[in-house]
């Protein structure tokens, strides 16, 4: 007996114990997104995945359902995929189920909807069997798993119950959903929401395609993992999974390179790479004027490019993580417009005003004094493979490439001058028409000396043929420098001319371009080699992809959604500091390396060791005597407001790590209590100093369930305040349980500090990465009263005096007396690099 007649032999069994029928809707009349059945997915039709990978369940019968009015065009399709056809109402889906479940006969049903090509049916076989498995013991009118991605799960019903159920119901949402009619009578009907197997579960994930953004990811997953062959097969649950998690599915990225005219086409060269490379989208307007766009597109095509990357409309953007702009200078309204809607990285960004970028970088090098960018690495300027063996006593030939466009028209003026000067020169001209015009106006004396070429094809490799180059400020010219070229720059404008002499090259200014200036030039060639100092150890595409990767956040405080208007503070290569318009807080903006610290067992020793010298425990009653202090305010405070109360007062210590403050105010007579997410620091706490504590994450934490109490008469956070992303929902639940009349202290690093103020990039750049704001004490009273909070004292601690700018250039001692009266002015004028508040609760 072959392996066919087996799986035969074993549907039958199946068929015979209970009658399995699979049925999937379809209809063509979404308004969202009209006939997306039909749309057209890696060489089949979106319905076509559906039926594919439903036909991998073991049932007796496979169902197409859909209304009347799509007839004509499914009933083709089911019948060449193998599968039974039933058309009915428009409306009144369940009326079409009940009526397949009457003509099939199905005693169970598997529903799926036609709009979900990623389906898994590994996990829609192991469904079909916990029904099974559930009715020998338990038996269920409907289950499903819960927790797969949206778009990838089925539900399973009993036949007879479901015909029951819609006999019952005249609910319009039941008679379209199927499903509701029996989970919504759960007073009836035994309904089981069961979680997935862990192999399965990815309750984050979307697959549907119901939007058109969501028609634009299944393209992508088809690419990732098809490419440009048609699949054979429904892909598995590992397959799907495997490409929800790639980059430019889950973190899809919008490019917007410059198509303006008189900007060159090296930025679309750039954003038409990185689409390719990266599989992200391009916005090229319909409106663009750049000559070369429609060429360079039809090459990235040929190069891998989708027609379904190019974007001519972004009306709607949120189907994108983040948008990549190269535009040469961006025009404020349009690039707020975007910031508006999605987070903005910008590659070489002329335009000063780019507060609007959560990230900046560059690559071609800048004028620093104008600029200020999260990164620099001139790296990314991919330099030839091939480079001059030797450089010659005498320049013999040229090359002259002004880019895909000459807006200023230089072409033939250094053509002209460079022949006259006797030197072979090649001309680069972008279009036939312009090499046409070129070579209509060279001086017939001087045509024996010119070619005038089309763009050359990987010119990049082809430059180390010419012992100069000359061309505009660019890649092209650090390119040159870097296969050993000589090279001479036109100076564009006059921002181009003064930075290609900060950058080692010679320049030559629009109306200097004439024979006798390119003469003093070549008299020593020597001088027109620029020593580069560009490292290739990264490049382009891997670290825009890291960018696409980070995490965008708003003020903590109130999340306006409109952090892009809020000014910028400080930038460095990994994160984005902003100050809120709104409440003044700083608060981390971007981050490309989101840290969260492990409060484990090495937390507290072998890694404390390292930055402090000595265990945690070993330094428990250093940090106890601090914290002696503390409850001492504490503790005078809450005395002061609450005079005639005599019970012991409670205090919670949220972030109690081993409890050196628990011990602290327990020894000066207050009830202690302490939180923490170290489940280790926790048992410490319980076991060796036998202080009720709880292994909670704030603010989700019930304390009345935890400890029986629900409001304390003071809470505590020591440097935890600063790790909290959202502070609205920590500091919401700190005034719920803070007693009227009662204290709430923290502590935490100051960005009106000494480093914050006279070190402001060193200090931001040594800022944790879990640290989300950095508070002020000047903004604090603002914000803490928002929260019913009224600032009583504040003590400025973290004193460093040496890292005042004066005192590092005068290089004063410890102990002398203008380091000992720059303390002394640190804690008058609160310039400690870390403060601790202490605040009332105003009585509701």
């Amino acid at each position: 007996m072959n392996l066919k007649k087996i799986k035969e032999g074993i549907k039958k069994i199946v068929a015979g114990r209970k009658r399995v029928v699979v049925i999937v809707q379809c209809r063509l009349s979404s308004t969202r997104l009209p006939g997306k059945a039909l749309l057209p997915l890696g060489g089949k039709t979106i319905l076509e995945w559906t039926l594919a990978s439903m036909k991998k369940v073991e049932a007796s019968k496979y169902f197409l359902a859909v209304d009347e009015q799509s007839r004509e065009e499914l009933e083709p399709i089911a019948k060449e995929c193998g599968w039974d056809f039933y058309a009915g109402s428009q409306s009144d889906v369940l009326d079409r189920f009940c009526n397949v479940v009457k003509i099939s006969k199905a005693d169970v049903v598997l529903r799926a909807t036609a709009d979900n090509p990623f389906l898994f049916y590994e996990a829609a076989q192991k469904l079909v069997d916990e029904y099974f498995f559930r009715e020998k013991n338990s038996p269920v009118d409907y289950i499903t798993f819960s927790g797969l991605p949206h778009g990838s799960g089925v539900e399973v019903f009993n036949a007879d119950s479901l015909l029951e159920a819609a006999s019952e119901t005249d609910l319009p949402y039941d008679h379209e959903h199927v499903g509701p009619a029996l989970y919504n009578h759960s007073e009836k009907y035994i309904c089981a929401f069961v979680k997935a197997p862990q192999e399965f579960y990815y309750p984050d994930y979307r697959t549907t395609v119901d939007t058109f953004s969501d028609y634009k990811r299944a393209l992508r997953i088809v690419k990732k993992i098809s490419n440009k062959k048609i699949p054979s097969e429904p892909y598995s649950a590992t397959e799907i999974l495997s490409a929800l998690s790639f980059p430019a599915v889950k973190n899809p990225v919008l490019l917007i390179p410059s198509v303006k005219k008189g900007h060159g086409t090296g930025h679309l060269r750039r954003c038409l790479e990185l689409a390719i490379v990266n599989g992200w989208d391009i916005y090229i307007p319909d409106d663009a004027d750049l000559t070369q766009r429609l060429d360079l597109i039809e090459d990235a095509r040929i190069n891998g490019l989708d027609d379904f990357q190019i974007v001519n409309n972004i009306s709607d953007l949120t189907e994108y993580c983040l948008a990549i702009t190269d535009l040469f200078f961006a025009d404020n309204n349009f690039i707020r417009s975007i910031a508006s809607k999605i987070p903005v990285a910008s590659i070489d960004e002329g335009n000063c005003d780019n507060g609007y970028a959560e990230y900046l970088f560059d690559i071609i090098p800048s004028l620093k004094s104008n600029r200020n960018v999260n990164y620099y690495n001139p790296a990314f300027i991919p330099l030839p493979e091939k480079k001059r063996a030797s450089f010659p006593a005498k320049i013999n030939n040229a090359l002259i490439c002004i880019g895909g466009e000459d807006p200023a028209k230089l072409l033939l003026k250094s053509v002209v001058a460079l022949a006259k000067n006797n030197i072979r020169v090649l001309a680069v001209s972008p279009s036939k028409e312009k090499i046409i015009e070129t070579e209509k106006n060279i001086p017939e004396d001087l045509k024996k000396y010119i070619t005038v070429s089309s763009p050359i094809e990987n010119l990049k490799e082809e430059l180390f043929k010419y012992d100069l180059v000359v061309t505009h400020f660019g890649f092209t010219a650090f390119e040159a420098a870097g296969a050993g070229c000589a090279v001479i720059l036109l100076g564009t404008t006059p921002l181009h001319i003064r930075l290609s002499v900060a950058n080692g090259f010679k320049c030559i200014a629009p109306k200097k371009i004439n024979q006798k200036m390119f003469k003093n030039l070549l008299t020593q060639p020597e001088n027109l080699l620029v020593k580069n100092k560009i490292e290739t150890s990264e490049n382009l595409a891997s670290f825009t992809k890291k960018i696409s990767l980070g995490i965008h956040l708003e003020c903590p405080v109130c999340k306006t959604g409109e952090g892009f208007k809020n000014k910028i503070v400080a930038r460095n290569k990994d994160r984005t500091y902003r100050r809120c318009a709104n409440c003044g807080m700083i608060y981390m903006s971007w981050t490309l390396s989101e840290f969260q610290t492990e409060y484990n067992h090495a937390y507290f020793f072998e890694d404390y060791k390292k930055q402090y010298g000595k265990t945690y425990l070993d330094d428990f009653d250093s940090i106890k005597s601090v914290c002696l202090r503390r409850i001492a305010i504490i503790d005078f405070f809450y005395r002061l407001a609450n005079r005639i109360s005599k019970n012991i007062p409670s205090v919670l210590d949220i972030g109690c790590a081993m409890g050196p403050f628990l011990s602290a105010a327990n020894d000066s007579g207050w009830q202690v209590f302490g939180a923490d997410i170290s489940q280790g620091a926790v048992e410490y706490v319980q076991q060796t100093l036998n202080f009720p504590a709880s292994c909670v994450s704030f603010p989700d934490a019930d304390f009345v369930s935890e400890f029986g109490i629900e409001k304390f008469d003071a809470v505590t956070m020591w440097y935890v305040i600063e790790h909290f992303k959202n502070l609205d929902s920590v500091l919401k639940k700190i005034s719920e349980i803070v007693k009227d009349g009662g204290i709430f202290a923290f502590s935490t690093p100051s960005a009106s500090g000494v480093s914050g103020k006279y070190s402001t990039d060193d200090f931001y750049e040594k800022s944790p990465a879990d640290h989300y704001t950095i508070w002020e004490i000047k903004y604090a009273k603002k914000i803490l009263r928002k929260y019913g909070f009224k600032i009583v004292k504040v003590v400025s601690t973290g004193i460093h005096p040496e890292r005042f700018p004066l005192a590092k250039k005068m290089k004063w001692s410890s102990n002398s007396l203008p380091m000992k009266f720059l303390a002394d002015l640190c804690k008058i004028l609160n310039l400690g690099d870390t403060f601790e508040v202490y605040c009332k609760k105003i009585k509701s």
